[in-house]
């Protein structure tokens, strides 16, 4: 491969290189690439070989203490490092509201793993010794935070030109035919070489300020002064950083270290040690940092077989019999496999052999991604694996407690795949409990389960329904979410309670506000003791005077039992309000009146509110409409009040006749089966058709359309019959379908040319 580097073998290089790899110097550095198999392999020879007093590795610091864990015998990996931050003082400067988290993961391939397993077996001692991620925040606080180490790796352009250069299509296959074909058949100082070589050149695109920016120079300033540390006090020093690093270490290494902490608090900040899975550690699924396929490389790792992409390819196919994939196939797909490997110059077939032989050979018909073959092949690269900590792994009791509830709930939170279940609500106690434990996850956000289908009675949606469907699937951040959430509580109804008194308090004065968060709280079952929220609720009816917003409260307090005063008070103030409101969204405002129509149909204060309206000079004419359709819904209006009111549309002045549609809109939102049994409504509302000029017809006719789309075919059945007898003639012809439009424009075509011609000869005046 060194034909291919910039100036192969430069004395710099060369004088770097045996500053970092000389076995018998007091520091050795192994430049890796993270996850990695053949970078682990080279890892634990250079362990075997060196046998150091102290092994350093890249990774936050303040996480040293979980290493223990790390290495037990109780764990599987794949496991990762959870940081996070809450920048409550707003010193990054997101307002006081940033929440910042990274992942650390570790597979068991992963160099710093088999690292990590490597000095516990042979009882050397091993320490974290980048930056703590609270003070990489800090010192990129001005930049994007995101995950550097595999852009240094991915975006050089150095690396894109040696793609081009060799005829890989991507970074990953030149790396696989470099370095993971070729690593297990190299010793270890000839692959460490090639490593340094091309970690060096590529750094070669990235100015001073670009690594000051993006927190690449604290980094490297922080790992050497603990190298320089270690060095004092072990005779040999092993130091396992990312490749990339490598060289700006040894820059520094003569170089006095002048950084300093962030002012960041460690109060604020908090490391964890999660299980991870395969999903989670492959690119498809967003982790920059992954290399492709990690099943796959698992099987390498575990094999280490020159045939491992035939041998996998042969799993697959197993799982394929049933789709027709035959013994012909799999010989086929096997000699591609080797054949494509040949002609692109790689030492053994690899994932990219792999992927190309199986879309050739097993898929059938038209190349699709939601082709079985293809979608099997993908599953099974990716893995379905997923890791699993010590006992004594320390984590918050709300982790504890939610995988307690599950256990007890027989959910499989080992599996990454999404499974799905029906609850049947309101028979089964088991399954009303079981969903209770969904919507209080789904209440405190937490990305495991998402509600499909049911009722949801605080909205008025679907209650019609008696059955609960919901889809639930665990991943990282789903433990993630519950150790940010740990602060409200150790089980999840605490941190349930705790969390809606936080939403209460920042939506004080927000009545109907307040009365939803309570209103879904209480349907999840924690709203244990009402009294507890009696009085935020009181002062926030108090305050509010929006009409929206009280008559929302009125609605979500009245789903609640131990809410019903409440309820009634923020009804009559919404009333209240109402009677003095001056403005506002017509629909907005009729939706909320049905509300509190629907709450208590016969109330005295209701009734005067609405005849109050109804003497105002400024009147909205669509909230008129529904004012007096809930009066006779109530049976407080007769129809002929109706009439007179629309009649007062329907024959007044050109302006009050434009009004018709929107008058009407409301009377129907409120009162709609009046116009099926009311001929005046009808004999109106065509004498308003009849009088319009062109021009305005043309300008209500979309209210019109969107009005009598509200009713059902039924009710079209009945007004086409009654329309029919106004008429004089039959049902059939009032629903006979309108002539096509391109076929009237061809007959308006025809009578103007008739016209021509008539004109013509003479005969235009009926001659």
């Amino acid at each position: 491969m060194a034909g291919i580097f910039r100036s192969a073998q430069t004395a710099e290089v060369e004088s770097l290189f045996q500053k970092a790899y000389d076995l018998s110097r007091n520091i050795v550095y192994v430049p890796i690439r993270h996850h990695s198999p053949a970078c682990s392999f080279h890892v634990k020879k250079t362990i075997e070989h060196y046998k150091p007093d102290i092994i350093l590795i890249e990774g936050p610091a303040d996480c040293t203490p979980f290493i223990p864990h790390i290495v037990s015998e109780d764990s599987q990996a794949p496991i990762c490092l959870y940081c996070s931050y809450d920048d409550k003082s707003d010193v990054l400067g997101k307002g006081g509201n940033g929440k910042y988290r990274a992942y650390y993961p570790f597979l068991d391939y992963s160099p710093e793993l088999v690292a990590l397993r490597e000095g516990a077996a042979r009882c050397i001692p091993a320490v974290f010794i980048d930056l703590p991620y609270k003070d990489y925040l800090f010192v990129t606080r001005k930049t994007e935070q995101v995950d550097q180490s595999e852009q240094y790796f991915r975006y050089s352009q150095y690396v894109r030109m040696l793609s081009e250069r060799t005829g890989c299509r991507s970074f990953h296959e030149f790396w696989e035919k470099y370095f993971e074909l070729q690593g297990f058949q190299m010793t270890s100082e000839e692959f460490i070489r090639q490593l340094f070589d091309y970690c060096y050149y590529t750094r070669t695109d990235y100015t001073k300020e670009m690594l000051e920016e993006d927190g690449c120079t604290a980094r490297e300033m922080h790992m050497a002064k603990e190298i320089e540390k270690a060095s004092k006090k072990y005779r040999r020093v092993l130091v396992i950083t990312g490749g990339f690093h490598v060289k700006g270490l040894l820059e520094l290494g003569e170089e006095k270290k002048t950084h300093s902490k962030g002012p960041l608090s460690t109060a604020h900040a908090k490391t964890y040690l999660m299980p991870y899975s395969f999903s989670e550690s492959d690119p498809a699924s967003g982790y920059e940092s992954g290399i492709p396929a990690p099943a796959f490389y698992q099987y390498i790792w575990e094999n280490r077989s020159g045939m491992a992409a035939e041998q996998f390819m042969l799993k697959v196919a197993r799982q394929l019999k049933k789709e027709g994939i035959s013994m012909a196939d799999e010989i086929e797909a096997a000699r591609m496999i080797r054949e494509l490997a040949r002609l692109r110059g790689k030492m053994q077939p690899g994932l990219y052999e792999l992927t190309d032989a199986v879309r050739n050979t097993f898929v059938k018909g038209e190349l699709s991604p939601s082709d079985k073959s293809l979608t099997q092949l993908h599953i099974s690269l990716q893995g379905t694996k997923r890791g699993k900590l010590p006992a004594e792994a320390d984590v918050p009791p709300l982790v504890h407690d939610f995988r307690a509830l599950a256990r007890s709930f027989r959910l499989p939170v080992r599996s990454t795949v999404p499974h799905e279940t029906t609850l049947d609500i309101y028979k089964k106690e088991r399954h009303q409990r079981l969903s209770q434990f969904f919507h209080q996850l789904a209440f405190l956000e937490i990305p495991f389960c998402e509600k499909l289908r049911g009722p949801n009675l605080v909205r008025k949606q679907n209650i019609h329904l008696m059955r609960e469907a919901w889809r639930y699937r665990f991943s990282a951040q789903v433990e993630s979410a519950l150790i940010d959430l740990s602060v409200y509580g150790g089980t999840l109804e605490e941190a349930v309670q705790e969390l809606l008194l936080t939403k209460l308090h920042k939506a004080k004065g927000h009545a109907g506000e307040i009365a939803l968060s309570l209103a879904e709280a209480y349907w999840s079952g924690v709203v244990s003791d009402y009294a507890i929220y009696a009085t935020l609720v009181d002062e926030a009816i108090g305050e509010d005077g929006d009409f929206v917003s009280m008559t929302n409260c009125a609605y979500y307090l009245s789903q609640m039992e131990k809410a019903a005063h409440q309820s009634e008070y923020a009804r009559h103030k919404a009333l209240s309000l109402f009677s003095v409101l001056d403005g506002g969204e017509p629909n907005v405002i009729i939706e909320k009146l049905i509300h509190l129509y629907t709450l208590q149909p016969a109330d005295g204060h209701f009734i005067d509110v609405l005849e109050l309206y109804l003497q105002k000079e400024k009147r909205d004419s669509q909230v008129e409409g529904a004012v007096l359709g809930l009066l006779i819904s109530a049976e407080k209006r007769n129809i002929d009040d109706i009439i007179r009111a629309a009649e007062g549309y329907f024959y007044g002045s050109g302006e009050m006749q434009k009004q018709v549609p929107l008058f009407l809109t409301g009377l129907f939102s409120a009162a709609k089966d009046i116009f099926l049994y009311n001929e005046s409504l009808l004999n109106g509302l065509s004498h308003v058709l009849q009088e319009l000029d062109e021009e305005t017809f043309l300008q209500i006719l979309p209210y019109m359309r969107l009005l009598f789309s509200q009713f059902t075919p039924l009710e079209v059945d009945r007004m086409a019959r009654q329309i029919a007898q106004m008429y004089h003639t039959t049902e059939k012809a009032i629903k006979e379908e309108a002539v096509a439009e391109e076929v009237l424009t061809y007959a308006i075509q025809l009578d103007r040319r008739a016209q021509e011609i008539l004109a013509r000869r003479g005969l235009e005046n009926g001659q």
